[in-house]
C-alpha cells in the first residue's frame, strides 16, 4: 500500500522475470536475489513466525532450518515439474486450488498464533509412547517443515519459476533452475529473520503478533486472489461506471479500447447481448511479469499480452459486474455488463 501510494510499485514490477526459454543458472540466482524483496513482502509473516517463535531452538538454527526447507522444496518441485513438463501442464485452475489450500492454512496458522483458536489436534486419537515421541521429535524441526510448505505458495516470481521449470522439459534442469533461484532469495530472507530473532523478549513478542497479523492478512488476500483464478466471480447489478471505459456500438458489434498500465488494467463497460471486440494497447515498457497475462473466468478467456495491440472477443449475455484479473489473481478489475 505504501509503495503504491508513493509511486514505487513500478520499480518492483520492473525487476526481471523469467521469460526467456533458457537462462544461465547464475542469471536465475541474480533474479532470485533481486526478487527476495518480494519474498519478504509475501512471506514475511511466515519468516517472522519461524525466527522468533518461543521454544528451545535458537533463532539462528530456526532460520537455517526454514531456509533449508525452502531450498529443498523449491528443488524438489522444480525437478517434478521439469519431469512432467513435456506431458502435462499446471492450469490456472489447479494453481488456484493450491493457492486456496495454502491461503486457508496460512489464515488458520495466523489466527492460532494470535490465540484465537486451537488447531484441531484433538480430532486425532492420543498416541502411545514411541510413536508420540517420534512425532514430537519431528515437531522440533517444524521450521524445516514450514520451509518445505513454502514451495507451494502462489507468489508471482515463484510461479514464474515453476512455469520455467515446466518449460525446461528436464528433471535435472528444472531442479537446478529452482535451486539457483531459491539460493538467490536466501541472503535477504535469512538476514531479515535472524535480525528479528535477536530482538529482546518484549519486542520478539510484539513482532510475533505483527507476524501473526500479517499471516492472517496474507491468508485472506491469497484466498480472495485464488478464488478469481478458480472461476469464482461475484456478479451484481452494480452500474457504477464513473471510471470505466465505455464501449461504442457499431452495427451488430461493440468496440472498446483500453491501455495496459504497469500496475494493472482498466475497468470497462459493455452492453449485454452484443459481441465485444476489446482492443488492449500494450506499450512494451508497461509490460511486466505481473500483468502480462489476463484471465476472464466469467467468459472462459485466458489471454497472453504482447507489445502492440491485443484483441479479445467475447459476448456477454447477463447483466452484472464481473471480475477479471492477472494470471496470479492479484491485479483485479471489472467488466460491467449493462442492459441493452
Amino acid at each position: 500500500m505504501i509503495a503504491r501510494h508513493m509511486g514505487w510499485l513500478e520499480i518492483f514490477q520492473n525487476i526481471p522475470t523469467i521469460s526467456e526459454e533458457r537462462m544461465s543458472y547464475f542469471a536465475l540466482f541474480v533474479i532470485g536475489l533481486l526478487t527476495s524483496v518480494h519474498c519478504i513482502a509475501m512471506c514475511g509473516g511466515l519468516n517472522l513466525a519461524q525466527s522468533i517463535s518461543s521454544g528451545n531452538i535458537k533463532p539462528l538454527r530456526r532460520g537455517i532450518l526454514y531456509n533449508l526447507g525452502r531450498l529443498s522444496s523449491y528443488t524438489l518441485i522444480g525437478g517434478i515439474l521439469g519431469f512432467i513438463g513435456e506431458k502435462a501442464a499446471i492450469t490456472l485452475q489447479v494453481r488456484g486450488v493450491i493457492g486456496l489450500i495454502a491461503g486457508g492454512f496460512m489464515l488458520l496458522m495466523g489466527i492460532n498464533m494470535l490465540g484465537g483458536i486451537s488447531l484441531p489436534v484433538r480430532l486425532f486419537p492420543k498416541l502411545s509412547g514411541n510413536l508420540s515421541d517420534k512425532i514430537q521429535s519431528v515437531g522440533k524441526h517444524s521450521s524445516f517443515a514450514v520451509g518445505l510448505a513454502n514451495g507451494l505458495m502462489p507468489c508471482g516470481p515463484l510461479q514464474s519459476m515453476q512455469v520455467y521449470a515446466i518449460a525446461s522439459g528436464s528433471m535435472l534442469a528444472g531442479a537446478l533452475s529452482m535451486f539457483s533461484f531459491c539460493l538467490g532469495t536466501i541472503p535477504l530472507v535469512f538476514s531479515f529473520g535472524l535480525a528479528a530473532g535477536m530482538l529482546k523478549t518484549h519486542w520478539r513478542q510484539r513482532m510475533l503478533q505483527v507476524g501473526s497479523i500479517l499471516l492472517v492478512i496474507m491468508g485472506i488476500f491469497m484466498i480472495q486472489n485464488n478464488l478469481v483464478l478458480t472461476g469464482f466471480t461475484v456478479s451484481s447489478k452494480s452500474t457504477n461506471t464513473d471510471e470505466a471505459v465505455v464501449s461504442t456500438i457499431d452495427g451488430d458489434v461493440q468496440y472498446v479500447t483500453t491501455t495496459l498500465h504497469a500496475n494493472g488494467y482498466d475497468d470497462i463497460q459493455v452492453t449485454a447481448g452484443i459481441p465485444v471486440v476489446w482492443t488492449i494497447e500494450v506499450d512494451e515498457k508497461n509490460l511486466n511479469g505481473c500483468n502480462n497475462e489476463i484471465v476472464l473466468s466469467a467468459f472462459n478467456q485466458q489471454v497472453k499480452l504482447t507489445a502492440g495491440e491485443v484483441v479479445i472477443e467475447f459476448t456477454p449475455t447477463e447483466e452484472g459486474t464481473y471480475t477479471y484479473s492477472c494470471w496470479m489473481g492479484m491485479l483485479k478489475n471489472t467488466i460491467t455488463v449493462v442492459e441493452s
